[in-house]
Formats: structure tokens, sequence, C-alpha cells
């Protein structure tokens, strides 16, 4: 600062100088030169001095920085030092309970280790190369006084157990045993023969065995997926989040809602945001804008899966009493979790059969939760967003199940109406499994209370399960065939095959149906959708009525089939075809023209 004001009172003086020089000893002659000299010295005097603030200020900053560091690395030297002395007392603790247990069982151990005065213990001294322990000495400091001490009385519980360390080996190449030289077909009564063809049995063992443990490792690694065995504050692991969609991942990360709002929310929070959703589409149209932006439903759940959600928590998605919430849930687990955890965690929901509209923006019709469920289990999108792949096997499993889903659900909503049934315990029931196989039971409780009912049945070998309404009959021997609370109603091998010829005849075309699309194509301009390739007539014709009462208004207006006759029998007589008679006025008047040229 000195410094500065140096150079200021010299640029001063040195403006103060030109002044002079300016101003003619004789007069006022050339005084307006000098003036606007003065000023512009004032002003790099100014400039100067703006610039000698700006530097004081960065020096000022720069030394704040510092002295943040130095706390911090003080910090760190405690926080270490700290470390050092717990892990002493630890040791400390762990040889007295040796020297305990020990002399419990008559054994004479050595006394209990104490660091010395230069962090080595007694017995440390009378060895000739100990090992201890070695613990990082905090920033500044040598490695002594407690840090040594700490790793002298780390080093003395391995002094009394040691342990020898053993390198590993590669494995030696095993020598190749040529194939015999004399014959090229085994024969038994020779010996290069009998020596190639052992060793090629052991080499074959040898990579079966390995074959073996790698089909163990990978289930092994599969069972971690599964999560079998995690407990209700535990993270349900989510191997597929990182193969989210990188395009939707990049809107909805440059999107503002959810860069401002919800990146800020807690789980709680953006459950209730869900709740007071009306759509569970993946994309909204702004009021006034044609740009189509991620929707609040799909950010949410973007959300959730960036805060990974415990086993309790996604529980209590599933569960919840809005079926947006429940949707929600739905596509967290399809977008993230395992493949092998979709059935465990989905297949309760195919039950549920509460109605809403999921897209009522694009005109869709009024489902059920459960059908919202199997649309996510048997299809690879949801709406434009690409799902994560179901292998072949687990697709083709879990599409046999689903024929059976269908009769279920009708036999759920059958059995709601008579309730009553079940109220009490001891009902002889039949339960369908999920290949379709039926087995005999007695329900031991009363229908449960949450949104998918289900009863809790004791099996004929003593095991209790907990099984949807829709799965279970009340066998009846003058049951009606159509009456499902009593019937088994169609078998899973007639559904199957009804299944696969349905999956084999969309697979093929009759007529002109080879194209499905018959030139038609959606377009997008500026985010608004607009069909092109068919005409409005076409549209007009393949449009279904939309009430019987159009139906119905629709044939009133045809004409009769008295009227029809009548119209044929007019047109018979006074349309007919008129021969070509050169004699006829009328053929003349009503026959086409003719020019005859020559």
């Amino acid at each position: 600062a000195a410094i500065h004001c140096r150079e200021d009172t010299g640029h001063l003086s040195r403006a103060a100088h030109f002044h002079d020089m300016a101003t003619p000893p004789g007069g006022q002659g050339q005084g307006g030169q000098g003036l606007f000299n003065l000023l512009a010295s004032m002003q790099s005097v100014e400039n100067l001095r703006a610039q000698n603030a700006a530097n004081a200020q960065s020096l000022q900053e720069q030394l704040q920085v510092l002295s943040a560091t130095q706390q911090a690395r003080d910090l760190l030297d405690r926080q270490r030092l700290a470390l050092a002395q717990a892990i002493a007392q630890t040791q400390q603790q762990l040889a007295q309970q040796s020297q305990t247990s020990s002399a419990k069982q008559g054994q004479h151990l050595p006394p209990p280790l104490t660091p010395g005065p230069q962090g080595h213990s007694a017995a440390t001294s009378r060895t000739s190369s100990p090992l201890p322990v070695q613990v990082g000495p905090p920033l500044g400091m040598h490695s002594g006084g407690a840090s040594s001490s700490a790793a002298g009385a780390a080093a003395a519980p391995k002094r009394d157990a040691p342990q020898v360390e053993t390198k590993k080996t590669d494995p030696e190449p095993e020598e190749e045993v040529p194939r015999c030289h004399l014959h090229r077909k085994q024969n038994k009564a020779c010996k290069f023969c009998k020596a190639y063809y052992q060793n090629e049995e052991e080499r074959q063992q040898k990579l079966a065995q390995e074959r073996i443990a790698a089909l163990e490792k990978w289930k092994e690694g599969s069972v971690s997926h599964s999560g079998k065995g995690l407990g209700p504050e535990d993270k349900a692991p989510l191997p597929n989040f990182p193969n989210f969609p990188t395009v939707w991942s990049d809107r909805i990360q440059k999107n503002d809602y959810f860069l401002n709002t919800l990146s800020n929310m807690t789980i709680g929070e953006v459950k209730g945001i869900i709740a007071q959703a009306e759509a569970c589409d993946t994309e909204w149209r702004a009021e006034k804008t044609l740009d189509l932006e991620p929707s609040a439903f799909m950010s949410c759940i973007y959300r959730l899966l960036q805060t990974q959600l415990n086993e309790g928590e996604l529980k209590g998605l599933l569960k919840n009493r809005s079926p947006f919430v429940r949707c929600a849930g739905f596509i967290y687990i399809r977008m993230g979790m395992h493949h092998e955890r979709y059935w465990e965690l989905l297949s309760d929901a195919l039950m549920d059969n509460e109605e809403f509209n999921p897209f009522p923006s694009r005109g869709s019709e009024t489902m059920s939760v459960g059908q919202y469920a199997e649309q996510l289990l048997t299809k690879d999108k949801y709406v434009d967003l690409p799902l994560p792949r179901i292998p072949v096997a687990q697709r083709k499993a879990i599409n046999k199940r689903m024929v059976l889903y269908g009769q279920f659900r009708k036999r759920y909503a059958a059995n709601l109406e008579v309730l009553d049934r079940f109220k009490e315990t001891g009902v002889k029931v039949e339960i369908c499994t999920l290949d379709g196989e039926w087995l005999t039971g007695e329900t031991s409780e009363s229908p449960s209370k949450g949104q998918c009912k289900t009863l809790k049945v004791t099996m004929a070998d003593g095991e209790e399960q907990d099984v949807s309404l829709g799965m279970l009959i009340t066998p009846s021997a003058s049951g009606n065939s159509t009456d499902l609370t009593r019937s088994r109603g169609r078998s899973a091998e007639e559904l199957l095959e009804k299944f696969e010829s349905q999956q084999r005849d969309a697979a093929l075309a009759t007529g002109k149906d080879y194209c499905k699309t018959s030139g038609q194509h959606t377009l997008r301009v500026g985010g608004v959708p607009f069909v092109a390739g068919v005409k409005r007539k076409d549209m007009d014709s393949v449009r279904p009525l939309e009430t019987e009462e159009e139906a119905r208004q629709a044939r009133r207006n045809m004409p009769s089939m008295e009227h029809q006759a009548k119209l044929a029998a007019i047109e018979s007589k006074y349309c007919a075809r008129v021969g070509s008679g050169a004699g006829s006025r009328s053929s003349n008047l009503d026959g086409p023209e003719r020019m005859r040229l020559g």
C-alpha cells in the first residue's frame, strides 16, 4: 500500500510539472492546452488507483483461500490423530480380551503390550525385525508420538498370531501330448494312442468343471440382483438405470421444472406431485407453445430413480391409494430393476381392477391398473419410450403365465360380488397355480382389506399361501360352467394355444392387408402430428359408429327392400343398353354420337 501511495504521489507531481510546463510564464496564452493535459494526467492517476484497489482485493481473496486451506489441513490432522488413538485403544482392548480368554483356558500368554516412549512396545524392542502396522502421519507432522505409538500397539496382536504370506504363482502350462504318429484312428493296444486320448479326456473334464464354475458364479451374480434377503431399509439395486435412454435423460435434466423444482424435493414431496397428476403420459405441450416437453409424471419417476428407493419406500409406492402413484412405481421397477424381479413385484398388481384413464390427451379409453401393468410386461415401448429388453426365455415364461390373467380378472370381479361366501373360515376351495394346475385347500382367514384382495389358504400339505380372489374357486357339483366362481373355465392349454395362433396370424397377411400403413404416415411439424396418405372419405368410411342410436338412425335412413326393387325395375326399363339399329330415331338420339370421316 505504501508503494502504491508513493506511485500516486509521483504521478501527481508529474501532473503538476506538466501543468507548469503547459502554462507559459508570461500569461495564459496556452492555458487551455495545459488544462487538457492536466485532466488527462488526473484520469490516468484515477485509473491506476482503481487498478491498485482491484489488485489489493484479489490479494485479500487469495489470503482468505489460503487461510481456509490451512484450517482444513489442521482439521484433517486432528482427525488422523483421533483415528490413530482410536486404533491404539482398540488394539489394547483386543489384547486384554485375548489375555483374559487364554487365562480362563489355562494357557500362559505374555503380558499385554504397552507402547513405549519411542512408539514401540516392549516386545518390539526384544524382537530383531518388527513389522508394525503403519498409520499415515498427519499432514505437517513427523511419524512419531501418538501415531507411532498407535502403530506399535496395532502391531502387537499380529505378533501373537503370525501369518505367513503366500505368493500367488501362475499355474504351470500343461504339457501337450502329441497325437499318435502311427494310427489315424484310436488303437487301444498302442501306448501313444492311450496317452493322447487320456490327456484329451482329462482336458475335457477340466473344461466342464470350469464351465460349471462360471455358471455358478453367474447364478451368484443374478441372485445379487434378485433382491433376496434385503430388509426394508436396504437400497434396492437398479442395474438397468445406467441404460436409461440418453435422449430422454438429457431432455429431463435440461428441463427447467426438473432443475428448479424436482431436484430439490424429497421422496415424500415427489409422491405428492405424482398423486396430483392427471395422466401417465411421457410428454406434454405448454399452453402457448407447440414444443413437447417431458411431463411432470416422467420427471418425477426419473427423480425417484436418481434417489434409489429402499425396499420399504418401494412397497409404499406399490400400495399407495392413488393409481398414478402405483403406476409410477410400476415404471420405476420396469426402467431400473433387474428383469428377474419384474414378476415378483408386478404380479400382484395384475389383479388391480381400479379404472382410470392413463392417456386422456391421446384419446385412449379407460383401463384397469392391472391392464396397465400387463402392458409394461408384454410390450417393448412405453408410448415412445423404449423399455429395457427382457431375455427371450424370461419373456416366454411371462407370456405363458399372462394368458391366464384375462380369465383371472373376470373371476376376481365375480368373486368380489360373492365376497360374503368367504367370511367364515374353513371354506373348501381350489387354487389355480401360475402353471395352470389346480390344487385343493381351505381358507384360514377372511379376505384382506387392501386394493388387491387376497385370501390366506391352507394347502393339503399344511402350507399357507396368500392367494388372490381371481385364482380360486369354491367347487360345486351343481355349478354352472359359465360361473367362474364355481367352475375352472378354460384350461391353460386352450388359452395358450389360442394365444399362439393369434401370434401366428399376426405375422401373416390376407388380401391387401400386406401393408399395415396402407400409405398412411404420421408427420410432426412443430410438435403437432399430421396424418398424410389417407383420403378423408376413406377415413370416414372406416370410422366405426359411436353409439347404437346412430347405428339405428342409419338403418332407418337406408331405403327399404321394396323401394330398392322398384328402383331396380325402373333402371332396367329406362337405362337398358339400346341396340345400334339404323332406322330407329331413338337409337340415334340416345346412342353415342359418332363421326364418320370419308
